[in-house]
């Protein structure tokens, strides 16, 4: 338990959904260390019975979705069977409904779900409006001591947990981690909350202190056995390459950099932002397990991304030298190698319907999908192959082309700012179904004016009868089913 080695071995998770809804898809999002998040689509039948098999170098969890979703623990090797019951909407009933089977593997998630359950029935987990309130009105040192106020509170709950169940040491070691995930990934997204809660526009100075998150590096070192929370290390990892890094650079006045008094960051002429983020990550990370994970996090990123291959070549010294763990090593120079592959050779999903709309008008391209899709509904999807929480959305949108495959629903995305090049590999990528168009640069500055596109990702509903809805960028895929249902009715 809790080692990983230098080749990958399967891992199958197979379970029976009591109550199950043959319009529902049963997911695995697989958390994995130095890597997005990865979409399994379980094979299904329609009385509920599901299966997954895939391979992993090293313990992980992974959250399987279907209504809400929860998390199984899984180490290589291991043959999972679970059974819950799938009429509820939220994960407190179906924790409590839920068994496992498998040998070592049933135990260790057996207890996992009794503290997932102590977990989500907690008031101090079900009052959103508490620390919505903390990010707003608590300055940062006051923020600081609420969440640690928040921690210990969860810390009683695990000992709660201990005593009450006597778990066995992988599950009280992923327990106690994901409280901690809890607790960084909160400290992480402060600063960019408190701002938001007060309406502090771009040229607002305000900031988190020096120091602020320091916290970060209180759970090195890291070792093989925190591995089995791999959710929790990804959160840690993402935050110190965005939130901790950014804040750095901005205090050390570092070379090169041109700091916007909203948090901004520019690059000067001459300088290289990734050579400079890189190398604050090799100077200021010490824990050497830990740095192979946040710069294979960096790199991966690049080639899930943007489909930027230049970049990994460029830094091909770096990854040699840093970069040696098999589980990390060998699964990044595989998604180089797909990813060139893929940009050299885009084989585009068949049902798939690619326009290059650049001697197309604005108004014609909206004509043109409003006449296409007479008497449907149309989900759209503005994106761009450079938005990392645009494509971390594209599983999702794969999900739910398959769950409305036989309505009257069609899906077109919309790729603003991009290069053809790219737009083809990305699409390759995903597999995607529906509608797509590649708008050139004056084209996407026009069509953001049309329907006030402040960011992406954004979404826009329309009707049946071609009327818009909604919009904005809070309609993600997988949170719209329901306003897709009742538009069809």
């Amino acid at each position: 338990m809790g080692q990983y080695s230098n080749v990958s071995q399967s891992i199958t998770v197979a379970g029976k959904i009591d109550n199950f809804d043959p319009g529902r898809n049963v997911t695995l999002s697989v958390n994995r260390l130095g890597f997005m998040q990865e979409q399994i689509m379980a094979k299904t039948d329609s009385a509920g019975n599901f299966l997954v098999v895939f391979e992993s170098y090293t313990p992980i969890d992974a959250w399987l979705v279907y209504r809400t979703n929860f998390l199984v623990l899984l180490n290589p090797g291991d043959s999972l069977f679970v059974r819950f019951d799938g009429q509820y909407g939220n994960r407190p009933p179906i924790l409590n409904s839920i068994s496992f089977s498998g040998g070592d593997a049933a135990q260790t998630n057996q207890h996992a779900a009794k503290f997932q359950l102590m977990y989500y029935s907690n008031d101090l987990y079900r009052d959103m409006d508490r620390n919505n309130r903390a990010v707003k009105e608590l300055q940062p040192a006051q923020y600081l001591l609420y969440l640690d106020t928040i921690q210990q509170k969860f810390m009683e709950i695990y000992d709660q947990f201990i005593a009450e169940n006597n778990p066995n040491e992988e599950s009280k070691k992923w327990a106690k981690l994901y409280i901690e995930n809890d607790y960084y990934g909160k400290l992480a997204r402060y600063a960019t909350n408190h701002r938001r809660a007060n309406n502090m526009g771009r040229d607002n100075p305000w900031d988190v202190p020096e120091g602020f998150y320091d916290v970060f590096f209180s759970r090195f070192p890291i070792d093989s056995s925190m591995f089995i929370n791999s959710c929790g290390l990804s959160t840690l990892s993402n935050s110190i390459l965005h939130s901790y890094i950014n804040h750095k650079l901005k205090v050390d006045k570092t070379e090169g950099l041109l700091f916007m008094p909203g948090g901004g960051i520019g690059v000067l002429p001459g300088s290289d932002l990734d050579s400079i983020v890189i190398s604050n990550l090799i100077k200021h990370v010490h824990d050497p397990l830990f740095l192979q994970i946040i710069l294979t996090e960096k790199f991966s990123m690049e080639l899930r991304y943007g489909q930027n291959i230049s970049k990994h070549e460029k830094f091909n010294d770096v990854i040699d030298k840093y970069i040696t763990a098999p589980f990390l090593k060998e699964p990044l120079h595989q998604l180089y190698l797909q990813t060139k592959h893929r940009l050299e050779n885009p084989q585009i999903y068949v049902e798939a319907i690619l326009k290059e709309a650049t001697n197309l008008s604005i108004n014609q391209i909206v004509d043109d999908i409003l006449q296409q899709n007479k008497g449907k509904v149309i989900y759209v999807d503005f994106w761009a192959t450079w938005c990392g929480p645009c494509i971390a959305e594209m599983s999702n949108s794969k999900i739910m082309e398959h769950e409305f495959k036989d309505e009257e629903v069609v899906f077109v995305y919309i790729c603003l700012d991009s290069e053809g090049r790219q737009w083809k590999a990305m699409l390759d990528q995903f597999q995607l179904g529906g509608q797509h168009y590649l708008l050139s640069r004056p084209q996407s500055a026009e069509i953001r004016t049309l329907f006030s596109i402040s960011g992406i990702p954004f979404y826009m509903l329309v009707d049946k009868n071609g009327e818009i809805k909604e919009t904005g960028s809070h309609l993600r895929p997988l949170g719209v089913k329901d306003k897709i249902r009742e538009l069809l009715k």
